[in-house]
């Protein structure tokens, strides 16, 4: 179902004020023959923040709104004017509050984060790094790409590559150190690509015991009427026979 996205009397001015402009810079520039827009607005983007305070939603929705900010040639005038449109809910609110703050576009992205994100203490994010070890059912994929965007929120070039490495190979589960050593991979690439060789030998190894498995267990089923492998007691042909003499013979 389609969410419903309230707006407001000042949100709704500004929409109709940005379709306007967009609708005449376009006129303008195609009757000069220019090719790219001159000018641009948020009233066509389909980016939405309700206030959601997670880090993850909130870089998502930054980098979403950055994006479409360049590529639609908006200026940072018309980008702090027309953000109001993207925000719904709890933001909404917030943004009414916030408003007069703003300055600049960097202020709005640097406000954003600072109420939705507040960046965590360095300590704080150790703690999230080494919490957890990956567990035996967790793909190795997704295992270093979470842990991964945890070191992303460090302070720029705290680690290297290969520190950061050092931090996350003790935390792999023991099926994957067992065949990798810590000497053979110097990048995050290279730790993915046998990662993934480990999990592909360990599925094939796992099929193939299954149906060991199944044919063992074909083999060894026995009968216990007449005590003949291949079938079940239900289903003995030397039973129902003798049953059926027995029932002649009365």
């Amino acid at each position: 179902m389609a969410q419903t996205i309230q707006m407001t009397q000042e949100q709704l001015q500004e929409l109709i004020a940005a379709v306007r402009a967009s609708s005449v810079g376009g006129v303008a520039a195609g009757a000069e023959g220019a090719v790219p827009k001159a000018n641009g607005s948020f009233a066509a983007c389909n980016h939405r923040f309700g206030g959601t305070r997670d880090y993850d939603e909130v870089e998502m929705f930054i980098s979403n709104i950055v994006t479409y900010k360049e590529l639609e040639c908006i200026s940072d005038e018309n980008a702090v004017k027309g953000v109001s449109l993207l925000f719904y809910g709890m933001a909404s609110t917030w943004w009414q509050g916030v408003r007069k703050e703003v300055v600049t576009w960097n202020d709005v992205i640097g406000l954003i984060r600072e109420h939705f994100s507040p960046t965590k203490p360095a300590y704080q994010v150790y703690m999230d790094i080494f919490q957890l070890k990956q567990a035996d059912f967790d793909p190795i994929d997704s295992f270093l790409v979470h842990k991964r965007a945890l070191l992303a929120q460090l302070p720029a070039d705290r680690h290297d590559e290969e520190t950061e490495i050092d931090f996350l190979y003790g935390l792999l589960n023991i099926k994957y150190r067992k065949h990798i050593t810590r000497q053979s991979v110097k990048t995050f690439k290279e730790l993915l690509e046998q990662g993934r060789i480990i999990e592909h030998n360990t599925q094939e190894d796992e099929d193939l015991a299954a149906t060991k498995n199944t044919r063992g267990s074909r083999r060894t089923t026995r009968c216990t009427y007449c005590n003949f492998r291949g079938h079940t007691f239900e289903a003995c042909r030397k039973r129902k026979k003798t049953r059926e003499e027995e029932h002649d013979e009365e």
